[in-house]
């Protein structure tokens, strides 16, 4: 991302350019949460594969567990923050340009819709009442492998027991790599919009 945005034509593209390096900012965060929350899924696998437990219980939380639900509340905010700094920094700098903020909605819609809105409610609960899915949660264990469950949605931020369902088999990985492949495609999506590739030359 370099030099001036091509839109909007007939604003101010400071603010703009201001913008997106701070989306693209929240982008790597959530990038290099993702990581951290890898290095701790692997660490606790260590642990309970040192401990040689057989038969393999339903459910085990180790001393890395804990931290396993802080790097994932981590990664869940930095989403939150990718959303976050699109309507807070990006909106207000294309306000006058109704047309270009229509099409920026659609590539936030088509790209992450639904991922930026899991990760809001995620985020919310996480800050203000509960760490999801709830206090000292511990992973299942699925032939020796552990899994750290995700609610299938939040429907009550105030009270983590009307969350508490699991059908959808969503876990802290397999979530985080759904919001980087949104985030992806949306950070692409932006870019494409303000800094478009140059034509082919002429054949």
């Amino acid at each position: 991302m370099i030099g001036v945005p091509r839109e909007p034509a007939a604003l101010d593209r400071g603010p703009v350019m201001d913008a997106l390096r701070e989306i693209v900012d929240a982008a790597g965060g959530l990038e290099y949460a993702r990581e951290s929350l890898l290095r701790t899924v692997e660490l606790a696998q260590q642990e309970y594969d040192q401990l040689v437990i057989l038969p393999h219980p339903p459910t085990w939380a180790g001393v890395h567990t804990p931290r396993v639900y802080y790097e994932f509340s981590n990664a869940v905010a930095w989403t939150r923050t990718v959303k976050d700094r699109i309507e807070d920094r990006l909106r207000p700098s294309v306000r006058a340009d109704a047309a270009l903020w229509d099409r920026l909605k659609d590539i936030r819609r088509n790209a992450a819709g639904p991922q930026l809105e899991d990760a809001r409610l995620l985020a919310k609960c996480g800050l203000h009442k509960f760490t999801p899915p709830y206090a000292n949660a511990p992973a299942t264990v699925d032939n020796g492998v552990l899994l750290y469950p995700v609610v299938d949605r939040i429907v009550n931020a105030e009270d983590f027991r009307a969350n508490l369902t699991f059908n959808l088999g969503r876990h802290v990985v397999s979530v985080l790599e759904d919001y980087l492949a949104a985030v992806t495609r949306l950070v692409d999506g932006l870019l494409q919009v303000f800094y478009p590739p140059p034509a082919p030359p002429p054949v």
